[in-house]
């Protein structure tokens, strides 16, 4: 069962999310802001509705002879061994770094959880790691890893990151006590 234009917008609609049409081909676009940046995404429709493909737009460039270059391919293909189900990928031609998750439905339908599921595991791909890439190619060093702890670093107000970081040395205080106690006779 393929999918056609009719059930891309449905599945658009059942997730919320605002869309344009393509004029020209079966195609929605998309736009999403996140922590790090605002994103452009396309759907389109391919092989007779057969193969669907969220993609990104505009995400990224890194030509073949930026500095940083070797450093950014680590990067992706890190990203792509880690990740399950989003994928980065560069474009030697131009430059041109994408993310994007797809779905083959050949003979099956596209359920709206599985829908939802296509968004949930590329917007944070692209946003986490839009300023780990963009760092890279700034100064030709990976920062690292995203985590929780340098979101929160990175973007909650200096009062309240303060609090958490007492907060946490209160709670691993209260762990090492603790863990006296069990080894006392």
């Amino acid at each position: 069962m393929a999918i056609d234009i009719d059930r891309l917008k449905t599945l658009c609609e059942g997730e919320d999310l605002k869309y344009f049409l393509a004029p020209d081909r079966p195609m929605v676009m998309l736009g999403f802001g996140g922590i790090h940046g605002r994103y452009q995404v396309v759907i389109p429709i391919e092989l007779d509705g057969r193969f669907l493909q969220v993609r990104t737009v505009g995400y990224l460039h890194c030509p073949a002879d930026h500095p940083a270059n070797r450093q950014v391919l680590q990067i992706l293909g890190h990203l792509n061994y880690q990740l399950r189900m989003t994928k980065f990928g560069w474009d030697p031609s131009d430059g041109e770094i994408v993310a994007y998750t797809d779905m083959w439905l050949e003979d099956g339908g596209l359920t709206q959880k599985q829908f939802g599921a296509l968004f949930k595991s590329l917007l944070p791909a692209i946003d986490l790691n839009y300023k780990r890439l963009t760092e890279t190619m700034e100064n030709g060093e990976d920062p690292g890893e995203v985590t929780p702890a340098t979101i929160a670093a990175d973007t909650l107000p200096e009062k309240l990151r303060k609090l958490l970081e007492k907060a946490k040395a209160a709670s691993d205080d209260d762990e090492d006590d603790d863990d006296d106690d069990d080894f006392r006779v």
